[in-house]
């Protein structure tokens, strides 16, 4: 293969620049579907879980700046949780039970701090390739008046391991807004009573600070450059698509969408 002279010259020739860390992530974790949305054109559902996570923590701004209570940011959680949602997803009821317990939990870690900033859009460069994006909570620290990232994440189970994407993520938020940045994560916890059978549910949060950023950093620029010269060497979209092949007994392919749109690209024996 044909090395690039210059950052960026492949994923220019795909119109992939800037890229963000999504697509870095998406890259190393699963191209195939990287390949159908960016390169196709494809667009996917959602899930469940994955506007469980947006719902959680939309209104919390308004909560942080004292525009609404706990109560009201949970039943406006809720309402766009259901917005999204279709009731006949997977996982629907399973998820709309948690989020008053993640909204609250959230609500109580984030209470003490200043909002400086929500979703802000950030641009920068890293290592001669052109990345933006767009942050969670950028808040002041308690005891000074520096700023610093919050990215909140919900998750159905306590992490094992720090999550290489996450933290390769807030990494590069880091380095591009140029302070420091920690992920939220909250997780929820279900109890049933013995007698009653009556379901609660509660919170827990875990506060991670990423001790080597420069390390996710490093891999960030490798999935880049590798990427970056795996475009630069190929014509088309559908050269790119040949360089790779979907793991069809992956369940998370097991959509009809999906389904249709690999086996559009990669043929009719793409299949499961």
């Amino acid at each position: 293969m044909i090395i690039p002279n210059e950052p960026m010259s492949g994923l220019e020739k795909f119109k992939l620049n800037p890229t963000s860390p999504s697509t870095i992530n998406d890259f190393s974790k699963n191209p195939c579907k990287l390949i159908l949305r960016k390169l196709f054109g494809y667009e996917f559902e959602s899930s469940c879980a994955i506007e469980r996570g947006n719902a959680t923590e939309e209104h919390l701004p308004a909560y942080m700046e004292g525009l609404i209570t706990v109560e009201e940011t949970v039943q406006k959680a809720v309402q766009t949780f259901k917005q999204k949602c279709h009731p006949d997803w997977k996982d629907y009821d399973k998820e709309l039970a948690t989020i008053p317990c993640l909204v609250r939990g959230a609500c109580e870690e984030l209470k003490d701090y200043k909002l400086l900033n929500y979703q802000e859009k950030v641009k920068g460069n890293i290592d001669g390739y052109e990345c933006h994006g767009f942050t969670d909570f950028v808040l002041e620290k308690k005891d000074s008046d520096e700023k610093f990232i919050v990215d909140l994440k919900t998750t159905a189970r306590t992490p094992s391991n720090l999550n290489t994407a996450h933290a390769r993520q807030i990494s590069i938020y880091s380095k591009i807004m140029n302070c420091d940045a920690q992920l939220l994560y909250l997780i929820p916890s279900k109890k049933t009573d013995r007698k009653t059978k009556q379901v609660t549910f509660t919170s827990n949060a875990i506060w991670v600070e990423i001790e080597d950023k420069q390390k996710f950093l490093d891999s960030a620029v490798a999935i880049l450059r590798a990427m970056d010269m795996l475009l630069y060497n190929c014509n088309d979209k559908f050269e790119v698509a040949k360089m790779f092949y979907p793991d069809v007994d992956d369940w998370t392919w097991n959509t009809p969408t999906l389904i249709e749109a690999r086996k559009k690209v990669w043929g009719l024996w793409c299949q499961s």
